[in-house]
Order: C-alpha cells, then structure tokens, then sequence
C-alpha cells in the first residue's frame, strides 16, 4: 500500500509541477482515486494502456484540479471490437463537445448577426461545428481507456476518459470561429465580433 501511495505522489508530481498540492490535497486526490479505481474494478473495467489504473486516475484527478484542463468523457458499448468502440467514443468526444459549442454561438450569432438570411446563419453554424471537430481533433489528450468485456454477447465497453488544455481549446475555437466566417465570408463584416466573443470568456463557457 505504501509502496502505490509513493508511485501515485510521484506521479502528480511528474505531471504537474506547477501545481502546489498540500499534503490534505494528495491524500484526497489519492483516496479519490482509490475509490474510482475499486469502482471501475467492480463495473468489471480494465485499463486499455499498460500501467496502474489508481496511478493513471490520479494523474487526471490533478490534471482537471490544476485548473489548466476539462474533461471529456464518453462511453460506447456493445461493439465486437475494442477498437471499433475506442474510435466511435473518440468521435463522440469531439462531435458531443461541438455540439454543445454550436448551441452556445448560435444565441451569439442571433444576437450579433441580425442582419444576415437565416440560411447563411445556419450554414456559418455548420461550418464552425464541423471546423471544431479538426481543430479539436489533436488536442484531445487520452488520460486512461477503461474496456470490459461482455462475455455472454462476445461485445466490448469502452470508456474513454479525456482532456484538453484550456488554452489549447480556446485557439481551436477561435480558428474554427474564424475560418467559418471565411467561408461565408462573414469575416470582413463580423471578424472583430467574433474576436469579441473569444476575449469575453465566450470559450471558457463552451468548454466547461
């Protein structure tokens, strides 16, 4: 026991140095991660990747309260393949986040951009949800893959449990937001809008 304590410290300290974790912090997080893993463990889960899955639990857990990153977490089930339900939950992560993106520019669009048809609108949010999925799509960082298998239907589960970096994320938005607006050529007329909506906080709101 002693032994995992000292690999699971190590590990946050590794991953983030810049996050001052006191000595109550370490222990929540460790005993967080204790109770996720047993949790997993009782679902019937294993980890995909090779390592410790309370080890890789806590790794997360100080990622997402250093306050640099959110999280993304998706499930697939049923599918005859590990990697057949991995793929589809990594889509998901991407396409569910630019879903909820969508909604939020939507109002902003309603709003800001008044003056153009409702199909242009519409075309405009098409393209930034589409735009948000590739800019996403390397910025999304796997913390850990927990799969189980459905032994009676031969099918596997997969949880995929996921990261971004804020900033990393606010770019992603920012240039999908403006090259949407290419597109449409929207960029003359709205570019500064769309700037605006960015330095307000709007992507802060999108990905929490």
């Amino acid at each position: 026991m002693k032994k995992l304590l000292f690999m699971v410290v190590a590990a946050l300290v590794a991953v983030t140095p810049l996050y001052a974790q006191s000595n109550k912090e370490l222990r929540q997080i460790s005993k967080d991660a204790k109770v996720a893993a047993k949790e997993a463990e009782k679902e019937g889960y294993k980890m995909l990747e090779p390592g410790n899955l309370e080890s890789e639990i806590a790794k997360h857990i100080t990622r997402r309260a250093s306050g640099e990153v959110f999280e993304i977490v998706n499930i697939v089930t049923g599918k005859k393949s590990v990697n057949m339900a991995k793929s589809q939950a990594r889509n998901n992560v991407l396409n569910e986040h630019a879903e909820s993106a969508r909604s939020l520019v939507q109002g902003r669009v309603t709003s800001d951009m008044q003056d153009i048809s409702g199909e242009q609108a519409e075309n405009f949010l098409a393209a930034y949800e589409r735009l948000v999925c590739a800019e996403l799509s390397g910025e999304v960082r796997v913390s850990y893959t927990l799969v189980r298998h459905n032994k009676k239907e031969n099918t596997y589960d997969v949880k995929l449990v996921c990261y971004v970096d804020y900033e990393a994320a606010h770019k992603a938005h920012l240039n999908a937001l403006n090259r949407a607006a290419e597109q449409q050529q929207l960029a003359q007329k709205y570019g500064s809008n769309i700037s605006n909506w960015i330095q307000e906080g709007f992507v802060n709101r999108i990905v929490e």
